[in-house]
């Protein structure tokens, strides 16, 4: 892989060495934008000197001089202005390209999620659910089944019986709806009632053990 990567180098890697590249150049030319300005002025103000010296063939020549040296300037920043035009460019499109990549990117995850979150799917997965639920609802009942036909025991009389015993003591009028103020008795209270009157039977034995030792010593 280290191989491949420095026989094929990434091309964004390379367009990052050449921005890098071109903005060092930039500042080459502005260096020497600077030099070829400063040559310049100096020309027009030896010229200037020239012709207060009576010298105007020389002021001439510096007069060239300032004219070339204003020239390259010219040219120099006409180049620079290329230059950076085309890295702003080249900028833009990396920053195009990455906004596509990143959006392609979303369009294929969003396609994922909407295959998996299909409408169809979705009811398909809801209906199979209900179909679930209602099956294992069935086995519930199944399992449950109905005591008094599962036991073969028939209760009629003795709720007959029960039903005619309230209707004396209600005088002859059923509960319409159910009274919440009536608890049901639990087993589990007739378990706890029961166990205080065995640990009395155990201490009165324990007590009636002491006083037959006593005696017999």
């Amino acid at each position: 892989m280290g191989l491949k990567k420095k026989l094929f180098p990434r091309k964004g890697k390379e367009k990052d060495e050449l921005i890098i590249k071109a903005k060092s150049h930039i500042r080459k030319i502005s260096l020497a934008n600077k030099t070829y300005s400063k040559r310049s002025e100096i020309a027009r103000k030896n010229a200037k000197i020239a012709l207060k010296r009576g010298e105007k063939e020389r002021a001439k020549n510096y007069l060239i001089q300032y004219k070339q040296y204003q020239q390259k300037v010219d040219r120099a920043n006409n180049i620079r202005a290329k230059i950076e035009r085309q890295i702003e460019a080249i900028e833009e499109g990396q920053m195009i390209s990455m906004t596509g990549d990143l959006m392609g990117g979303i369009r294929d995850e969003l396609e994922t999620i909407a295959t998996k979150a299909a409408p169809t799917k979705i009811a398909e997965i809801a209906e199979d659910s209900e179909a679930y639920v209602s099956e294992i609802e069935e086995s519930a009942e199944i399992l449950a089944g109905d005591p008094e036909i599962d036991l073969a025991i028939d209760v009629s009389d003795e709720l007959n019986q029960l039903e005619t015993e309230m209707l004396l003591e209600q005088g002859g009028q059923m509960p319409d709806v159910p009274i919440d103020e009536l608890q049901y008795i639990s087993e589990f209270d007739l378990e706890d009632e029961e166990a205080p009157e065995i640990k009395t039977k155990a201490k009165l034995e324990d007590e009636i053990e002491k006083l037959r030792k006593e005696l017999e010593s």
